[in-house]
């Protein structure tokens, strides 16, 4: 029989060896100009420190393409997470983490669109004022379905900066785009001359973005939910949310009380989805 104390050093080998054991999370490389795509990698990093676990976070090394090919990617397990507009098709292929990330504002919209059109909409009060114009969105985003829902006309386009350039030569007119997204998106493309943020309407219906995690990965999902429900628990969650400089620069800029806005629903939420509770999402008029 071997001695206690020649076991005993492969023991503690075996447990050093499992609590130093570092989870990697892949996430898509951020876009350009893309400040959403920011907080939801610094989101990720908040909830990683909170979960008390060893995590690294790593950009996925190469081309990834349409929405379409990332869920894909994730349902193989190249990618771990990624950060998407929910709907019953994602949330049924891939593994959602049901916190909204950014409290519902992902359904705010505003419209990115061109000089010739802008003037346009300013006396529109309605949907129906909306259903002659076109609206451009990402190939496979979820937005798509939400918006011909609404009766509203729709051109997908798989190349993400594409989609500036065909609202700038007037291709399209507008190019709906979450409250915290246009402005900082537009600061970086200032080579589109012809882009501005239209300063008249809001389109809302209810929207939330989750982070959705690979099913190959469902440790990853464990972490993350364990972490999110802590981080309401203590209240860090909404302090991180309320500092975040993309959240501040949102609210000075979007000028929400002088906007018309315009509602529609959004028949493609989960039951699961629809049913989360009222706390959870950002009251927009109280804000």
């Amino acid at each position: 029989m071997k001695s206690l104390y020649a076991v005993l050093p492969f023991v503690i080998s075996i447990f050093t060896s499992q609590a130093l054991a570092t989870v990697t999370i892949v996430h898509p490389e951020p876009r350009s100009g893309s400040a959403l795509d920011l907080y939801a990698i610094e989101l990720i990093e908040f909830l990683a420190d909170k979960s008390g676990e060893s995590v690294t976070l790593q950009a996925f090394d190469g081309q990834i393409g349409s929405q379409s090919r990332k869920v894909e990617m994730m349902k193989q397990g190249k990618l771990t997470v990624d950060w998407l507009g929910a709907d019953r098709t994602l949330e049924s292929e891939l593994i959602p983490i049901r916190y909204p990330v950014f409290r519902g504002l992902l359904g705010h919209r505003l419209f990115i669109t061109n000089q010739k059109t802008e003037p346009t909409l300013a006396p529109i009060s309605d949907v129906e004022g909306l259903k002659s114009l076109t609206m451009i969105q990402g190939q496979g985003w979820a937005d798509v379905n939400v918006l011909k829902s609404a009766g509203f006309r729709v051109r997908e386009i798989s190349s993400f900066e594409n989609i500036f350039k065909a609202v700038n030569a007037g291709r399209a007119d507008l190019f709906p785009r979450a409250l915290i997204e246009p402005f900082s998106e537009l600061n970086e493309r200032q080579q589109y001359e012809n882009l501005l943020v239209d300063p008249h309407l809001m389109l809302i219906y209810r929207f939330p973005m989750f982070l959705f995690v690979s099913p190959q990965h469902s440790d990853v999902a464990d972490m993350l939910n364990s972490a999110f429900e802590t981080a309401y628990q203590d209240g860090s969650f909404i302090e991180f949310f309320d500092s975040a400089p993309l959240v501040k620069e949102t609210f000075e800029k979007a000028n929400i009380s002088g906007r018309t806005v315009i509602r529609v629903d959004n028949p493609h939420l989960s039951n699961e989805t629809q049913a989360i509770p009222e706390t959870f999402w950002l009251d927009i008029e109280a804000q």
